[in-house]
Protein backbone atom coordinates (compact mmCIF):
# COMPACT_ATOMS: atom_id res chain seq x y z
CA UNK A 1 0.00 0.00 0.00
CA UNK A 2 1.57 3.41 -0.71
CA UNK A 3 0.44 6.79 0.85
CA UNK A 4 1.07 10.12 0.13
CA UNK A 5 3.99 11.61 1.90
CA UNK A 6 5.97 14.89 2.79
CA UNK A 7 9.02 14.75 0.89
CA UNK A 8 12.34 14.79 2.86
CA UNK A 9 15.85 15.56 1.67
CA UNK A 10 16.33 11.85 1.42
CA UNK A 11 19.91 10.72 1.19
CA UNK A 12 20.51 8.18 -1.45
CA UNK A 13 22.31 5.01 -0.46
CA UNK A 14 25.14 4.81 -3.27
CA UNK A 15 26.01 1.57 -3.87
CA UNK A 16 29.66 2.15 -5.10
CA UNK A 17 30.65 -1.01 -7.56
CA UNK A 18 33.26 -1.53 -10.20
CA UNK A 19 32.27 -3.06 -13.30
CA UNK A 20 34.27 -6.00 -13.61
CA UNK A 21 34.09 -9.05 -16.58
CA UNK A 22 32.00 -10.89 -13.62
CA UNK A 23 29.86 -8.21 -12.25
CA UNK A 24 26.64 -9.26 -11.06
CA UNK A 25 23.42 -7.52 -12.82
CA UNK A 26 19.85 -8.51 -13.22
CA UNK A 27 16.03 -8.00 -13.42
CA UNK A 28 13.12 -10.19 -13.62
CA UNK A 29 11.48 -12.63 -16.17
CA UNK A 30 11.74 -12.82 -20.12
CA UNK A 31 8.87 -15.08 -21.64
CA UNK A 32 10.46 -15.40 -25.39
CA UNK A 33 12.39 -18.11 -25.69
CA UNK A 34 15.15 -16.39 -28.20
CA UNK A 35 16.11 -13.82 -25.46
CA UNK A 36 17.89 -14.31 -22.69
CA UNK A 37 17.21 -10.70 -21.06
CA UNK A 38 15.96 -7.83 -22.40
CA UNK A 39 18.53 -4.84 -20.87
CA UNK A 40 17.29 -1.22 -21.21
CA UNK A 41 14.86 -2.31 -24.09
CA UNK A 42 17.68 -4.00 -26.24
CA UNK A 43 17.08 -7.92 -26.27
CA UNK A 44 20.41 -10.21 -25.36
CA UNK A 45 20.15 -13.17 -27.82
CA UNK A 46 20.56 -16.74 -26.33
CA UNK A 47 22.76 -17.45 -29.32
CA UNK A 48 25.54 -15.17 -27.57
CA UNK A 49 24.96 -15.95 -24.56
CA UNK A 50 25.17 -20.04 -24.77
CA UNK A 51 28.21 -19.25 -27.49
CA UNK A 52 30.01 -17.75 -24.63
CA UNK A 53 28.60 -20.19 -21.74
CA UNK A 54 30.79 -23.14 -23.94
CA UNK A 55 33.62 -21.06 -23.94
CA UNK A 56 36.03 -22.49 -21.71
CA UNK A 57 38.90 -19.44 -22.18
CA UNK A 58 36.13 -16.93 -21.24
CA UNK A 59 34.66 -18.51 -17.93
CA UNK A 60 38.22 -18.36 -16.85
CA UNK A 61 37.96 -14.52 -17.67
CA UNK A 62 34.82 -13.75 -15.95
CA UNK A 63 35.26 -16.11 -13.39
CA UNK A 64 32.67 -18.22 -14.53
CA UNK A 65 31.95 -22.10 -14.10
CA UNK A 66 32.62 -25.19 -16.51
CA UNK A 67 31.90 -24.15 -20.15
CA UNK A 68 28.49 -26.62 -21.66
CA UNK A 69 27.65 -28.58 -24.52
CA UNK A 70 25.59 -27.55 -27.37
CA UNK A 71 22.89 -29.01 -25.83
CA UNK A 72 23.47 -28.48 -22.34
CA UNK A 73 24.83 -25.65 -20.55
CA UNK A 74 25.67 -25.89 -16.96
CA UNK A 75 23.45 -22.84 -14.78
CA UNK A 76 26.45 -21.36 -13.03
CA UNK A 77 27.93 -20.67 -16.75
CA UNK A 78 24.98 -19.69 -17.99
CA UNK A 79 24.54 -17.15 -15.69
CA UNK A 80 27.93 -15.77 -15.60
CA UNK A 81 27.84 -15.17 -19.60
CA UNK A 82 24.66 -13.68 -19.47
CA UNK A 83 25.64 -11.59 -16.52
CA UNK A 84 28.45 -10.40 -18.59
CA UNK A 85 26.62 -9.87 -21.37
CA UNK A 86 23.59 -7.52 -19.49
CA UNK A 87 26.65 -5.41 -18.49
CA UNK A 88 27.84 -5.08 -22.25
CA UNK A 89 24.61 -4.43 -23.94
CA UNK A 90 24.13 -1.97 -21.05
CA UNK A 91 27.07 -0.45 -21.05
CA UNK A 92 26.74 -0.12 -25.15
CA UNK A 93 22.93 1.12 -25.27
CA UNK A 94 23.83 3.77 -22.16
CA UNK A 95 26.61 5.12 -24.43
CA UNK A 96 24.10 5.86 -27.33
CA UNK A 97 22.39 7.55 -25.24
CA UNK A 98 25.33 9.84 -23.56
CA UNK A 99 27.05 10.61 -27.26
CA UNK A 100 23.80 10.14 -30.10
CA UNK A 101 26.49 11.27 -32.61
CA UNK A 102 28.06 8.03 -32.68
CA UNK A 103 25.23 6.59 -34.42
CA UNK A 104 25.38 8.23 -37.68
CA UNK A 105 29.14 6.77 -37.85
CA UNK A 106 30.48 3.50 -40.36
CA UNK A 107 31.44 0.51 -38.14
CA UNK A 108 34.61 1.14 -38.77
CA UNK A 109 34.79 4.79 -37.87
CA UNK A 110 32.97 3.90 -34.45
CA UNK A 111 35.77 1.61 -33.70
CA UNK A 112 38.50 4.11 -33.96
CA UNK A 113 36.38 6.73 -32.41
CA UNK A 114 36.01 3.85 -29.44
CA UNK A 115 39.13 3.12 -29.81
CA UNK A 116 38.70 -0.58 -30.23
CA UNK A 117 41.77 -2.00 -31.05
CA UNK A 118 43.42 -0.41 -28.17
CA UNK A 119 40.77 -2.50 -26.44
CA UNK A 120 41.61 -5.78 -27.96
CA UNK A 121 44.87 -5.70 -27.29
CA UNK A 122 44.25 -4.87 -23.43
CA UNK A 123 41.85 -8.31 -23.56
CA UNK A 124 44.69 -10.06 -25.59
CA UNK A 125 47.28 -9.58 -23.16
CA UNK A 126 44.77 -10.44 -19.73
CA UNK A 127 42.91 -13.42 -20.89
CA UNK A 128 43.89 -16.86 -21.10
CA UNK A 129 44.43 -18.16 -24.11
CA UNK A 130 41.80 -20.33 -26.81
CA UNK A 131 39.43 -17.28 -26.37
CA UNK A 132 36.90 -17.18 -29.54
CA UNK A 133 36.59 -14.82 -31.88
CA UNK A 134 32.91 -14.17 -30.63
CA UNK A 135 34.16 -14.07 -26.88
CA UNK A 136 37.39 -11.86 -27.92
CA UNK A 137 34.84 -9.49 -29.99
CA UNK A 138 32.55 -9.07 -26.76
CA UNK A 139 35.31 -8.52 -24.23
CA UNK A 140 36.76 -6.28 -26.52
CA UNK A 141 33.16 -4.36 -27.03
CA UNK A 142 32.76 -4.01 -22.88
CA UNK A 143 36.07 -2.60 -22.38
CA UNK A 144 35.61 0.33 -25.26
CA UNK A 145 32.06 0.95 -24.34
CA UNK A 146 32.85 0.70 -20.77
CA UNK A 147 35.86 3.38 -20.87
CA UNK A 148 34.18 5.81 -23.26
CA UNK A 149 30.84 5.56 -20.70
CA UNK A 150 32.91 6.26 -17.93
CA UNK A 151 35.28 9.36 -19.77
CA UNK A 152 31.95 10.69 -20.69
CA UNK A 153 30.77 10.50 -16.97
CA UNK A 154 33.58 11.72 -15.15
CA UNK A 155 33.67 15.07 -17.26
CA UNK A 156 30.47 16.09 -16.77
CA UNK A 157 31.73 18.43 -13.88
CA UNK A 158 33.94 20.45 -16.83
CA UNK A 159 36.85 22.23 -15.56
CA UNK A 160 34.59 24.66 -13.48
CA UNK A 161 33.19 22.01 -11.53
CA UNK A 162 29.31 23.11 -12.99
CA UNK A 163 27.37 20.60 -14.55
CA UNK A 164 25.08 21.63 -17.28
CA UNK A 165 21.73 20.83 -16.89
CA UNK A 166 21.37 18.88 -20.22
CA UNK A 167 23.64 16.45 -18.44
CA UNK A 168 21.68 16.81 -15.39
CA UNK A 169 18.61 15.64 -16.96
CA UNK A 170 20.30 13.05 -18.78
CA UNK A 171 21.26 11.51 -15.05
CA UNK A 172 17.53 11.92 -13.88
CA UNK A 173 16.15 10.13 -16.56
CA UNK A 174 18.49 7.50 -17.08
CA UNK A 175 17.80 5.92 -13.57
CA UNK A 176 14.09 6.27 -12.65
CA UNK A 177 14.06 3.57 -10.06
CA UNK A 178 16.13 5.73 -7.79
CA UNK A 179 13.30 8.36 -7.18
CA UNK A 180 10.87 5.99 -5.87
CA UNK A 181 11.23 5.54 -2.64
CA UNK A 182 10.30 3.95 0.41
CA UNK A 183 10.46 5.92 4.16
CA UNK A 184 10.62 3.00 6.25
CA UNK A 185 12.78 1.85 9.41
CA UNK A 186 14.76 -1.19 8.89
CA UNK A 187 16.38 -3.19 11.90
CA UNK A 188 19.03 -5.68 11.22
CA UNK A 189 19.66 -8.59 14.23
CA UNK A 190 21.93 -11.90 14.39
CA UNK A 191 19.05 -14.82 14.44
CA UNK A 192 19.93 -15.62 17.97
CA UNK A 193 18.45 -12.58 18.84
CA UNK A 194 15.00 -12.69 16.99
CA UNK A 195 13.05 -13.89 19.87
CA UNK A 196 14.42 -10.75 22.28
CA UNK A 197 13.66 -8.53 19.41
CA UNK A 198 9.60 -9.68 19.02
CA UNK A 199 9.22 -9.30 22.54
CA UNK A 200 9.73 -5.91 22.59
CA UNK A 201 8.24 -5.50 19.36
CA UNK A 202 5.14 -7.13 20.60
CA UNK A 203 5.21 -4.94 23.89
CA UNK A 204 4.80 -1.80 21.82
CA UNK A 205 8.62 -0.94 21.57
CA UNK A 206 9.65 1.09 18.34
CA UNK A 207 12.28 -0.84 16.44
CA UNK A 208 14.74 2.77 17.34
CA UNK A 209 14.78 1.86 21.01
CA UNK A 210 15.23 -1.32 19.93
CA UNK A 211 18.60 -0.88 19.01
CA UNK A 212 19.74 0.43 22.13
CA UNK A 213 18.21 -2.09 23.80
CA UNK A 214 19.42 -5.70 22.47
CA UNK A 215 22.96 -6.19 21.81
CA UNK A 216 23.96 -6.53 17.87
CA UNK A 217 20.52 -4.98 16.87
CA UNK A 218 21.08 -2.03 14.16
CA UNK A 219 19.10 0.29 12.70
CA UNK A 220 20.08 0.51 8.57
CA UNK A 221 17.35 2.53 7.54
CA UNK A 222 16.01 5.92 9.32
CA UNK A 223 12.99 7.28 7.67
CA UNK A 224 14.30 10.19 10.15
CA UNK A 225 17.09 10.75 7.94
CA UNK A 226 16.76 9.17 4.81
CA UNK A 227 13.91 7.49 2.45
CA UNK A 228 15.53 4.62 0.20
CA UNK A 229 15.19 3.81 -3.16
CA UNK A 230 12.55 1.00 -3.19
CA UNK A 231 14.27 -1.12 -5.96
CA UNK A 232 17.36 -1.34 -4.58
CA UNK A 233 15.90 -3.21 -1.05
CA UNK A 234 16.64 -7.13 -0.91
CA UNK A 235 13.94 -9.07 -2.65
CA UNK A 236 12.27 -10.41 0.39
CA UNK A 237 12.04 -7.70 2.05
CA UNK A 238 11.45 -5.16 -1.06
CA UNK A 239 7.98 -7.37 -1.83
CA UNK A 240 7.04 -7.16 1.70
CA UNK A 241 7.78 -3.27 2.32
CA UNK A 242 5.34 -2.57 -1.13
CA UNK A 243 2.46 -4.47 0.50
CA UNK A 244 2.95 -3.27 4.36
CA UNK A 245 0.59 -1.22 6.00
CA UNK A 246 1.98 2.18 7.20
CA UNK A 247 2.94 2.00 10.51
CA UNK A 248 2.81 -1.27 12.09
CA UNK A 249 5.77 -3.03 12.28
CA UNK A 250 6.27 -6.51 11.08
CA UNK A 251 9.27 -9.17 10.82
CA UNK A 252 11.21 -10.86 11.21
CA UNK A 253 12.05 -11.47 6.99
CA UNK A 254 14.86 -14.27 7.12
CA UNK A 255 17.36 -13.70 4.02
CA UNK A 256 20.18 -15.97 3.55
CA UNK A 257 23.66 -14.88 2.31
CA UNK A 258 26.81 -16.73 1.56
CA UNK A 259 29.05 -13.93 2.85
CA UNK A 260 27.26 -12.79 5.99
CA UNK A 261 24.56 -16.02 6.79
CA UNK A 262 20.90 -15.36 7.55
CA UNK A 263 19.92 -12.28 9.19
CA UNK A 264 16.83 -11.36 10.96
CA UNK A 265 14.97 -8.30 9.72
CA UNK A 266 12.10 -6.07 11.40
CA UNK A 267 10.60 -3.00 9.32
CA UNK A 268 7.99 -0.21 9.86
CA UNK A 269 7.06 1.48 6.53
CA UNK A 270 6.18 5.40 7.24
CA UNK A 271 5.44 6.04 3.33
CA UNK A 272 6.65 6.57 0.20
CA UNK A 273 7.38 9.85 -2.13
CA UNK A 274 8.33 10.36 -5.28
CA UNK A 275 11.37 12.73 -5.69
CA UNK A 276 10.97 15.43 -8.96
CA UNK A 277 14.09 16.34 -11.13
CA UNK A 278 13.27 19.65 -9.42
CA UNK A 279 13.23 18.94 -6.28
CA UNK A 280 16.42 20.38 -4.63
CA UNK A 281 16.81 17.02 -3.24
CA UNK A 282 17.52 15.50 -6.53
CA UNK A 283 19.81 18.36 -7.78
CA UNK A 284 21.71 17.50 -4.44
CA UNK A 285 21.89 13.61 -5.03
CA UNK A 286 22.84 14.34 -9.32
CA UNK A 287 25.29 16.69 -8.18
CA UNK A 288 26.78 14.36 -5.59
CA UNK A 289 26.72 11.32 -8.17
CA UNK A 290 28.88 13.50 -10.56
CA UNK A 291 31.39 13.91 -7.88
CA UNK A 292 31.51 10.32 -7.35
CA UNK A 293 32.11 9.78 -10.98
CA UNK A 294 34.96 12.92 -10.98
CA UNK A 295 36.56 11.13 -7.81
CA UNK A 296 36.76 7.34 -9.34
CA UNK A 297 40.65 6.21 -10.26
CA UNK A 298 39.24 5.00 -13.97
CA UNK A 299 36.86 5.32 -16.19
CA UNK A 300 35.28 1.70 -15.76
CA UNK A 301 34.55 2.60 -11.99
CA UNK A 302 32.49 5.57 -13.47
CA UNK A 303 30.91 3.15 -15.46
CA UNK A 304 30.58 0.45 -12.85
CA UNK A 305 28.93 2.90 -10.65
CA UNK A 306 26.25 4.12 -13.07
CA UNK A 307 25.47 0.81 -14.83
CA UNK A 308 24.74 -0.32 -10.79
CA UNK A 309 22.37 2.04 -10.51
CA UNK A 310 20.49 2.64 -13.37
CA UNK A 311 19.84 -1.51 -14.04
CA UNK A 312 18.30 -1.75 -10.63
CA UNK A 313 14.99 -1.76 -12.37
CA UNK A 314 16.33 -1.65 -15.98
CA UNK A 315 16.85 -5.38 -16.78
CA UNK A 316 14.65 -8.41 -17.37
CA UNK A 317 15.66 -11.70 -17.19
CA UNK A 318 14.52 -14.78 -18.73
CA UNK A 319 13.44 -17.11 -15.92
CA UNK A 320 14.87 -20.58 -17.81
CA UNK A 321 18.62 -18.45 -17.18
CA UNK A 322 17.23 -17.74 -13.57
CA UNK A 323 15.75 -14.95 -11.47
CA UNK A 324 16.66 -11.50 -10.44
CA UNK A 325 17.97 -11.18 -6.71
CA UNK A 326 19.10 -7.98 -4.87
CA UNK A 327 21.95 -9.48 -2.57
CA UNK A 328 21.89 -8.33 1.43
CA UNK A 329 24.64 -5.66 0.53
CA UNK A 330 22.76 -4.15 -2.37
CA UNK A 331 24.09 -5.50 -5.36
CA UNK A 332 22.08 -7.33 -8.20
CA UNK A 333 22.77 -10.71 -9.20
CA UNK A 334 21.19 -13.49 -11.71
CA UNK A 335 20.59 -16.24 -9.31
CA UNK A 336 19.39 -19.97 -10.00
CA UNK A 337 15.80 -20.40 -10.48
CA UNK A 338 15.25 -23.06 -8.07
CA UNK A 339 16.59 -20.66 -5.63
CA UNK A 340 14.25 -20.71 -2.57
CA UNK A 341 11.84 -17.54 -1.68
CA UNK A 342 12.06 -16.13 1.56
CA UNK A 343 8.75 -16.66 3.33
CA UNK A 344 7.38 -14.42 5.55
CA UNK A 345 5.15 -15.49 8.70
CA UNK A 346 2.45 -13.86 10.86
CA UNK A 347 5.25 -13.00 13.68
CA UNK A 348 8.18 -10.31 13.11
CA UNK A 349 10.73 -12.22 10.56
CA UNK A 350 14.60 -11.91 10.07
CA UNK A 351 16.38 -10.77 6.92
CA UNK A 352 20.53 -9.97 5.84
CA UNK A 353 21.83 -6.25 6.51
CA UNK A 354 21.73 -3.75 4.32
CA UNK A 355 24.02 -1.22 5.12
CA UNK A 356 23.97 2.32 2.70
CA UNK A 357 27.28 3.50 1.86
CA UNK A 358 27.23 7.61 2.37
CA UNK A 359 27.47 9.97 -0.69
CA UNK A 360 30.95 11.59 0.41
CA UNK A 361 32.38 8.11 -0.07
CA UNK A 362 34.53 7.18 -3.08
CA UNK A 363 33.81 4.09 -5.72
CA UNK A 364 35.68 1.10 -5.02
CA UNK A 365 35.37 -2.33 -5.92
CA UNK A 366 33.04 -4.83 -5.50
CA UNK A 367 33.25 -8.28 -6.81
CA UNK A 368 31.02 -9.16 -9.34
CA UNK A 369 30.83 -10.56 -12.89
CA UNK A 370 29.25 -11.93 -30.92
CA UNK A 371 26.94 -11.98 -33.35
CA UNK A 372 24.34 -14.83 -32.43
CA UNK A 373 24.44 -18.00 -34.95
CA UNK A 374 21.20 -18.99 -35.39
CA UNK A 375 21.06 -22.30 -34.01
CA UNK A 376 18.73 -22.89 -30.99
CA UNK A 377 19.47 -21.98 -27.48
CA UNK A 378 21.05 -24.51 -25.27
CA UNK A 379 19.95 -25.22 -21.78
CA UNK A 380 20.91 -23.86 -18.69
CA UNK A 381 21.66 -26.49 -16.21
CA UNK A 382 20.01 -26.22 -12.68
Amino acid sequence: MRIARTPRSPVLPILVVVVVLAGLLSGCGVAADDRAAVVLGTPVPTGVVDELAADEAFLQAVGGGLPGTESVVPGDSARAALTFEIQRTAAQTELGRWEPELAGRSPQELAQALGFDEARALVESQVPPGLSDTALGELTAFVAFTTRLGERLQSLGGQGGTVAEEDLRLLYDGAPGLWDRTCVAVLAVAEERVVTVSERVVAGGRLEDVVGEVEGAELVFDPAEECVPTAQLPDGLRDEVRGAVPGATLGPVVLESERTGPIAVFFRVEGTERVAFGDPAARRQLEGLVGQFASAQAPSQAAGLWLSLLLAGGVEVNPRYGRAAVGVSGAFEVVAPDAPEVLVTGAPLPLPQVQPVPEDVPPGAAPGGAAPDGAGPATPGP
